[in-house]
């Protein structure tokens, strides 16, 4: 009973206020998700799967599937791919985003800059049976009843825009998500406007060894500020491992992360994290898993040197 009236507190406030962001561990693999000036970020065709479970231990915990692709075709300076999205939010709470990418690159001779929009769409479904109180919380609650009375499901089109410069050692980018909705103004079945903001700086130890530190900031609509600090270190371009740091406005020490992965072959990548809750939840859950698989293709003629992009 105890797990129940926790991860009711925790979710409620979720569905009420409007959809977050999906939250990943390795963001790194991911970052057209939620910058589409990533797409075509690459040598090679290349396409992610990532599978997130949240908070081990809870009934109907929070539980995130990803799966996207993209490539850079060189005769126009572009990128394009599409990424699908499915998140189950608690119990009552699920949704489908499917978008469409599109990158223009600007080419410079040790760098380049890239601009990005995402569109698509986001089905948002709500089962309103697990919404209605069992005890302690009136059915006369105005607020509870405005959700429990809406629709149970909506389509709604949906907007991204980013920008993403990258040079030989160093990515900066910047992006906002559903960029159509009102930042301040959310309804039932909405998401609210997310910012981005990330760096990445690459230092080259030896002939064998990178490390990567790198800071993702978001800031929500409601708003909450969310912060991941993370180092990652790369050997021979075949197996990386690191640490992440995750803390937002209600939790300073939210997560700690541990990241391995490894290229199996030089085309199929697998890796796995691991995130430890040092806060209340360490008591009721054993913490948050998530996988990934990574296939890159090689263009052959299309790609090689064509085109000035780095660690990707």
């Amino acid at each position: 009973m105890k797990r129940t009236l926790i991860i009711t507190a925790i979710f409620l406030p979720l569905l009420l206020q409007g959809q977050n962001d999906i939250q990943l561990s390795q963001q790194f693999l991911s970052r057209v998700n939620y910058n589409p000036a990533a797409t075509g970020a690459s040598n090679y065709v290349n396409a992610f799967l990532i599978a997130r479970q949240q908070w081990i231990g809870f009934r109907e915990a929070p539980s995130t599937q990803v799966l996207n692709a993209h490539s850079y075709f060189n005769q126009i300076n572009s990128g394009m791919g599409l990424s699908v999205t499915n998140d189950r939010v608690g119990a009552a709470e699920s949704s489908i985003n499917a978008k469409f990418a599109y990158a223009y690159y600007l080419h410079f001779e040790e760098s380049y800059l890239a601009f990005g929009l995402g569109a698509g769409i986001l089905y948002k479904n709500v089962d309103v049976n697990k919404l209605r109180p069992e005890s302690g919380r009136p059915e006369s609650d105005p607020t509870l009843n405005a959700y429990i009375n809406d629709r149970s499901n909506k389509v709604n089109p949906d907007f991204d825009f980013g920008v993403e410069f990258n040079m030989v050692n160093v990515q900066v980018g910047a992006s906002v998500t559903h960029l159509h909705k009102s930042p301040l103004k959310i309804k039932n079945f909405e998401s609210g406007r997310h910012f981005y903001l990330y760096g990445k700086y690459t230092y080259q130890i030896d002939e064998n060894w990178k490390i990567a530190p790198s800071l993702i900031g978001q800031l929500s609509a409601w708003p909450i500020m969310q912060i991941d600090v993370n180092a990652l270190a790369t050997y021979k371009e075949r197996f990386w491992f690191g640490l992440s740091f995750r803390s937002s406005e209600s939790v300073i020490a939210e997560s700690v992360v541990g990241i391995l992965g490894l290229y199996v072959t030089d085309f199929l990548g697998l890796g796995y994290s691991y995130d430890f809750n040092p806060g209340p939840l360490k008591k009721y859950s054993s913490g948050s898993h998530e996988i990934s698989l990574r296939v890159r293709i090689s263009k052959g003629d299309d790609g090689g040197g064509k085109t000035p992009r780095f660690f990707e």
